[in-house]
């Protein structure tokens, strides 16, 4: 079965030949994806420890959205990451907002994310630090994902978050439930807080409108939606984080879609594989090639945007909070880790860059050695 790849798709089936036209930054994403690990990025020698030629090789165009050239980065960012977290108990949250709002989130895509962010962070910042709750400082990291994983508009936000934190002292505190907070109350909090700033930012002008709607609209819709339930998804607590950020790490850079999960081409069609999340079994799904495309691109990091931000003492100007809490655990302050360069993650992956040269040489020196040991005998 042939195996395709993003970047055979954009270049066989370019979007311009559907008469799609592509805002700026994803031209140049589409640009860097078609051209990464070709001629057109140029190229480099690899040299091995003696000094012979390995290889000649075509650069990568380290593009975010790339499926193809992410690996180095998501393995350096594991790395530093594996180094901070605390060995203590973690949660993994999980905050959507209703579809309702998705025309919104299309037209305004760059505030919007912006404001699911905020919403989060300070409803568990407020909420952590109620002495009701924990009165504590936690650590936490938010990371958006705009997609579900059929390469459906999705927009929510993953929480990682550790079971407890310092207290104005620097004493450690542990929460007086399992579930950490009340899982009601925050769902009640990150609902108010967005539905207030998407209100505000609408009497403030900030927003586009979707076609069709008016202020008046969409302060209605606002209104309803702040009368029923909205979902948030609060995973059982993990024993340590490293789990959850290694999720996290996947989805961090490359783009929604890898290229192993694209099935086959036929008729027009693009036939991939996912996990469902709530069979926890293999599914497909497919799309028009137009309609793929268009999908695929949609769910690119925006340029200048963060997708990933770190709060309390996982922030990294809180180095200093950060040792507190290794220490009330009883673990060694932070050191910044040697991160593992390409090589280190060709190894991993069981990747070796071969010099054939030097193993020829190798070789050689075995047969030497064979042969003169054969007439030694014969002696």
């Amino acid at each position: 079965m042939t195996q395709y790849s993003l970047q055979q798709l954009f270049t066989q089936f370019p979007p311009e030949m559907f008469g799609v036209k592509l805002p700026l930054y994803q031209h140049k994403a589409l640009d860097a994806i078609t051209a990464c690990r070709t001629q057109k990025m140029g190229s480099h020698s690899q040299y091995c420890e003696q000094g012979h030629l390995c290889g000649v090789y075509y650069n990568s165009c380290r593009h975010r959205g790339c499926p193809q050239c992410q690996t180095v980065r998501r393995e350096q960012w594991l790395a530093d990451w594996s180094a901070r977290l605390l060995d203590t108990q973690h949660h993994h949250w999980i905050f959507t907002c209703p579809h309702e709002l998705l025309p919104l989130w299309r037209f305004n895509r760059a505030w919007f994310q912006g404001l699911l962010f905020n919403s989060v962070a300070e409803t568990l910042k407020k909420l952590f630090a109620d002495k009701q709750h924990l009165g504590v400082q936690a650590g936490f990291l938010l990371a958006l994902h705009t997609w579900g994983r059929n390469l459906s508009d999705h927009p929510h936000i993953h929480c990682l978050m550790t079971h407890g934190g310092l207290d104005d002292t620097g004493k450690w505190q542990q929460p007086r439930r399992k579930s950490l907070l009340p899982v009601e109350v925050v769902k009640r909090l990150f609902r108010g807080k967005l539905i207030a700033q998407i209100s505000a930012g609408l009497s403030k002008g900030e927003l586009t409108l979707p076609n069709g709607q008016t202020s008046t609209s969409v302060n209605n819709l606002l209104n309803k939606l702040g009368r029923v339930k909205w979902q948030l998804y609060a995973c059982k607590p993990y024993s340590h984080g490293f789990g959850v950020a290694k999720y996290l790490a996947r989805y961090m850079s490359g783009g929604a879609l890898k290229n192993h999960q694209i099935i086959k081409i036929k008729d027009g069609q693009v036939h991939f594989s996912y996990r469902d999340h709530r069979t926890k079994k293999m599914a497909r799904s497919r799309y028009a090639i137009a309609d793929f495309e268009r999908q695929i691109l949609r769910h690119l990091p925006l340029p200048k945007q963060q997708s990933m931000r770190y709060y309390g003492f996982y922030h990294p100007s809180q180095i200093a909070r950060l040792n507190q809490a290794r220490l009330s655990q009883g673990q060694a302050e932070y050191q910044t880790p040697s991160l593992p360069d390409w090589q280190a993650v060709m190894e991993k992956y069981g990747l070796t860059l071969h010099c054939m040269i030097c193993e020829e040489l190798v070789a050689e020196e075995k047969r030497r050695l064979k042969l003169d040991a054969i007439r030694q005998n014969r002696h």
